[in-house]
């Protein structure tokens, strides 16, 4: 039998029993919000058209579920090939329209309150559900990572420094620097800024997250359905580390290989260490990373995860 076929048998007969359940219990599913993504590896682009309409449908109480290939679960957008394109795409301009709201604010708030104000109005939106999204390569994060950086320029800059370009003319200058070179367009370093005011990037953020959620639910041991995900080394010199499964962009691969590459030597992280000491130490040590190498520019370095070693 075609493994597709069976797949939407079985998911059928999985509805049918949801729907009598439903009506057991006098519970009512809006058919009308419901749609369904059948998730497919990625493969060429005559493959995708041929797999864009599928034969076989999924029925709810005689009423076909329409298939989509994305949707918002929860706040994240999914999509069939898993790539997380979309979802970095929506948050950008999300973020972009903070900045917006951020740079008219910003001055009527002291100074002293910005930082509150990065962690209210953009980090939170940039965290939310970033263990999921974050796994992605610096290619596709580099434009939520430029977009981060206007935001720091925005909040912590040198806003007299860049005024101050433009308050004279350019028959005011001397003759040398009437023609405006690349000094002026040059836009101010950010990496100082991140590691004076204690801000992780991007990058950073994702290993923070996902090293403090695995820790959370090896020590609270929930939830259950990710913890059953979690395969503890039976070495005894090893207990503290994990068998990883096969390499890829989800949540239990990266966080179980980055927890290993914390823990190749005694390491500042365990779990029988609490919880906001785990937090302290994960975020002092990224931003020791973070800030390694050039004064100045970002190198990859700074975002490596081989870099994980304390």
């Amino acid at each position: 039998m075609n493994v597709e076929k069976k797949l939407y048998e079985r998911a059928n007969e999985i509805l049918r029993l949801l729907h009598q359940y439903m009506k057991c219990n006098l519970l009512h599913i809006n058919i009308k919000k419901c749609c369904y993504i059948h998730f497919k590896p990625s493969r060429t682009a005559t493959d995708n058209e041929a797999d864009n309409e599928s034969e076989y449908i999924l029925t709810l109480n005689n009423t076909v579920i329409k298939q989509v290939k994305e949707t918002k679960f929860l706040g994240v957008i999914i999509d069939e090939k898993l790539k997380w394109d979309v979802q970095i795409r929506a948050l950008n301009s999300k973020l972009r329209c903070e900045i917006g709201r951020l740079s008219r604010i910003r001055h009527v708030i002291p100074k002293k309150h910005h930082k509150e104000l990065y962690h209210t109005l953009f980090e939170s939106h940039l965290r939310f559900g970033i263990s999921v999204w974050g796994g992605s390569s610096n290619n596709m994060l580099q434009p939520i990572f430029i977009t981060q950086k206007k935001c720091i320029r925005i909040l912590f800059g040198d806003l007299e420094a860049y005024l101050d370009k433009f308050r004279t003319c350019a028959r005011t200058r001397c003759i040398d620097e009437q023609i405006l070179g690349r000094e002026f367009f040059e836009k101010e370093h950010t990496k100082p800024l991140f590691n004076k005011n204690g801000l992780l990037t991007v990058h950073n953020l994702y290993k923070y997250t996902c090293l403090l959620e695995l820790f959370k639910i090896v020590r609270l041991e929930s939830p259950i359905s990710l913890l059953s995900l979690l395969h503890r080394s039976p070495s005894q010199r090893r207990s503290d580390q994990f068998i990883t499964p096969n390499p890829s962009s989800s949540f239990i691969y990266q966080s179980t290989k980055m927890w290993n590459d914390c823990r190749k030597i005694d390491s500042l992280i365990s779990f029988t260490k609490s919880t906001n000491l785990v937090k302290v130490t994960l975020k002092s040590e990224l931003l020791k990373i973070q800030s390694r190498y050039e004064e100045l520019e970002w190198t990859e370095l700074n975002f490596d995860k081989n870099e994980l070693v304390f």
